[in-house]
């Protein structure tokens, strides 16, 4: 699966917590939706890499023009995963963002994704 080409040429990098709870799960849909629009550029991003000090994954976020950060909830490890790794994220917490249990999911995508792109402007 390759990446759109104007995806390439984005200079924002974009990490999502992965967890195993709806949380989780909707961040890392809602990164791929993004960096499928082109919002974030694709490949070189692993937030295990980062996690575990591979300086590939490190120097790809230092060389970025923005690091952006979802968290599901309000524990924000994923955020805390780059700040350990002397990153400073933009970060977005679902929680924060209006996530309910029982919400419509893909409404919820569409919105957070629009929030998301709505404030780098």
């Amino acid at each position: 699966m390759g990446c759109k080409d104007e995806c390439q040429q984005n200079t924002r990098i974009l990490f999502t917590c992965s967890g195993c709870c709806t949380e989780g799960e909707l961040s890392d849909k809602i990164g791929r939706q993004l960096r499928k629009e082109g919002y974030a550029r694709c490949g070189t991003s692993c937030l295990a890499g980062i996690g575990a000090g591979y300086p590939r994954f490190i120097n790809a976020a230092r060389e970025a023009s923005k690091v952006i950060v979802i968290d599901g909830c309000g524990m924000t490890c994923a955020k805390r995963t780059l700040e350990k790794a002397e990153l400073k994220p933009t970060s977005y917490v679902l929680t924060s963002m209006g996530l309910v249990d029982g919400c419509d999911q893909q409404k919820f995508i569409a919105t957070a994704c629009q929030q998301i792109k709505a404030a780098a402007k």
